[in-house]
This record gives structure tokens, C-alpha cells and sequence, in this order.
């Protein structure tokens, strides 16, 4: 869905190579790499995808930004080979803001402060959207240690939360 995500603050723009045939994107969507590996340098996929799961896990995505623009269709859902733009925000300063998962878990401020400083994920939704694709919200309760996200604030009253991206999420083969 358009614009689940949204950059905040100091971010860096990155242009990222998709390949033929990937799932469509929106602007606002979360972009990664599964599975890249570092031998003496070189990465082993030097190609970003639409996050089609709950990221960024440590040791598993390599966290590529959001969607800054719409990727150029090959046919209805899936691109054609491009370069897509991406805001990149700055670890620990720059913030993703997104609908939270329950926004009933962050309903009061006792209940906001209690989830900020856990770590979190993006959610993702395969048909939650209201044009009946992908919906992506941030997690409102902490997951585990590998989580990319460190909730830092949010909003009760929209049920939004903020959420700042580990350093180490750009990096999927460290830990």
C-alpha cells in the first residue's frame, strides 16, 4: 500500500538495482536483500526486493530503505530490471513512522513508554492494504535480539509508533 512507511529526519537517498520480474512496489515500502553474504568484500546478491516478511532481521535482511518512488511494471505485480530510489535513514537518528501492529498496545502514554527502547520489526501483510496488497506496519510488541528497529517514540492518539534502524541492519552478515 502507498506510503505505510514513512522517513523522518537526517536519511540518505540510495539508488537500488531490482531485477525482472520481482514483486511490485509503492512508494513507502520497505526494500531488503535475503540471504547476501560477504566474502573478501564482495557481496554475494547485489539485488533488492520488496520485503516479502517481517524485517529487518539481523543475520538475515540486509535492510535496503524505503521506497522513494513506484517501481516501473513489467506486467500487472511484478517490475521490470531498474533503479529505484530509496530513503536510507541514518542509524539510531533517522526514524521510520508507520501505523502500529495493535494500536491498542500503545493506546495511553504508560503504554507507549513501556514498548519504547524494545526492539521491533516492520510487518508485513501480504493483502492487508486496502487496495488488497501489501500492508506494513511497525510491530508494537519487542520481538527478539536480531530485531533491526528500536522503537524511540510514537503518537497514541494515531497509533503510530517511530522507530530508529540499527546500525548492524544494513549489514545481514554481522551480528
Amino acid at each position: 500500500m502507498r506510503a505505510d512507511l514513512i522517513c523522518i529526519g537526517p536519511a540518505a537517498s540510495f539508488t537500488r538495482y531490482l531485477v525482472a520480474g520481482g514483486t511490485a512496489i509503492e512508494v513507502g515500502e520497505p526494500l531488503h536483500t535475503v540471504g547476501s553474504t560477504s566474502s573478501a568484500g564482495e557481496a554475494s546478491v547485489n539485488t533488492s526486493v520488496l520485503a516479502a516478511a517481517d524485517t529487518p532481521v539481523i543475520g538475515t535482511h540486509l535492510f535496503r530503505g524505503i521506497a522513494t518512488g513506484k517501481a516501473k511494471l513489467a506486467a500487472a505485480g511484478t517490475v521490470l530490471a531498474q533503479y529505484l530510489n530509496t530513503a536510507n535513514p541514518v542509524p539510531y537518528i533517522g526514524r521510520i513512522r508507520a501505523l502500529a501492529l495493535t494500536k491498542t498496545e500503545i493506546d495511553t502514554a504508560s503504554e507507549l513508554a513501556g514498548v519504547i527502547g524494545d526492539f521491533t520489526l516492520i510487518d508485513y501483510n501480504s493483502t492487508g492494504g486496502t487496495d488488497g496488497g501489501e500492508l506494513y506496519k511497525i510491530i508494537s510488541d519487542a520481538t527478539a535480539d536480531t530485531s533491526g528497529l528500536e522503537v524511540v517514540g510514537g503518537n497514541t492518539a494515531l497509533g503510530t509508533l517511530d522507530v530508529v534502524v540499527a546500525a548492524q541492519a544494513y549489514r545481514s552478515d554481522v551480528s
